[in-house]
């Protein structure tokens, strides 16, 4: 195609890179090239505040597509566009609201109402999610998460520099990776490496990688002396860390997807202590220590299998490509663009990604 039809919000350009953030710069990075694409962000004055970016998404933003179709990749996307494709990360704003701060349910959770009611066609980060969104009358693909190249690379002398830099033993640690979001359980982790034997913690530290979030109700967490906090990383601390460890440790309460999971299955983590999930089944299969997020003995039990038995994750990570899920988001923005009706919302399952 030599006209422009389908334009890219990048609205998310000035934000740290997190899960969704990643997300949205691995896909924009794979459509920019394709004919037919233009990708747009905040410019000047409305770039410098993240209150003057949110008003050019919701205002600027819809007039410079036009009638193009727009493609939103994160939550920071306008209320309504003249054909917009929403990329749905979780719906836990309406869901769980009690994780948020009050002002940030108060704004978001009737704008993704909105952006649901009103989007020609939807894309989930998992099957899972996918279910979720079968309650709208709107077209859904599903296309997840990947493992980024940088956690597949192999090992340097630098990886030994990042664990000597935070008195880490190769082999010999557990690693948690997340923000200080109440779904992320952190404070039942906490308690539940409490509970293991002062033996077990002293040979077993717990590296904790992650930060805050404003957006987030805060929490209170009393961690153990054995925890290390890493606080945020660059992805080649990060990939060593996964590298190294013992096991990565993921207990929340929900997640849309599970980022970690696969970072760390491609960078060749020890083992997956997670917890029950839907999503995290359908992203793991067997290959993990599963454990209920809500029982601190369950968890402990899950950290102890993994000190005493580790269970190198078995996901296939055939299945997580960026390459893939930018085809799939590329394919319904085509159909949008060319008002088609998007059809029935497949792939819906991880064997229907390898078809």
């Amino acid at each position: 195609m030599t006209r422009t039809t389908v334009a890219v919000n990048q609205s998310y350009v000035t934000q740290r890179v997190t899960g969704q953030q990643r997300y949205a710069h691995e896909i924009a990075s794979r459509l920019r090239s394709r004919p037919g694409v233009v990708m747009l962000e905040p410019t000047g004055w409305w770039r410098t505040s993240a209150l003057r970016v949110w008003a050019w998404t919701l205002s600027a933003l819809p007039l410079r597509a036009g009638s193009r179709v727009l493609v939103s990749l994160t939550a920071r996307a306008p209320l309504w566009a003249r054909r917009h494709v929403l990329v749905v990360h979780d719906l836990f704003v309406l869901t769980n609201p009690e994780w948020f701060s009050r002002a940030y349910v108060w704004t978001h959770a009737p704008l993704l109402r909105a952006q649901l009611r009103t989007a020609q066609a939807l894309v989930a980060v998992s099957e899972p999610v996918a279910e979720q969104l079968a309650a709208y009358d709107v077209p859904v693909r599903v296309a997840p998460n990947a493992p980024s190249t940088v956690f597949s690379a192999p090992s340097g002398p630098d990886d030994a520099a990042v664990l000597l830099s935070r008195g880490l033993v190769s082999g010999s640690y557990l690693l948690a990776v997340g923000s200080l979001d109440p779904r992320k359980n952190l404070p039942l982790l906490a308690q539940a490496y409490a509970a293991l034997s002062d033996a077990e913690r002293t040979t077993h530290p717990l590296v904790v990688v992650g930060g805050g979030a404003g957006i987030f109700r805060s929490e209170q967490i009393s961690w153990p002396a054995e925890v290390v906090d890493a606080g945020y990383v660059s992805d080649d601390e990060l990939r060593a860390l996964y590298a190294g460890c013992r096991a990565v440790v993921f207990v929340s309460h929900a997640e849309g997807f599970g980022l970690p999971l696969v970072e760390a299955a491609a960078a060749g983590a020890g083992s997956l202590v997670i917890s029950e999930l839907p999503v995290f089944r359908w992203i793991c299969g067997d290959g993990a220590h599963y454990v209920d997020p809500r029982s601190v003995e369950s968890i402990t039990g899950g950290l102890r299998e993994a000190i005493e038995d580790p269970r190198p994750p078995s996901i296939d990570l055939a299945r997580f490509t960026w390459d893939r899920s930018a085809e799939i988001v590329a394919a319904i923005c085509s159909l949008v663009a060319r008002g088609s009706h998007a059809g029935p919302a497949e792939p819906r399952d991880g064997a229907a990604l390898d078809d």
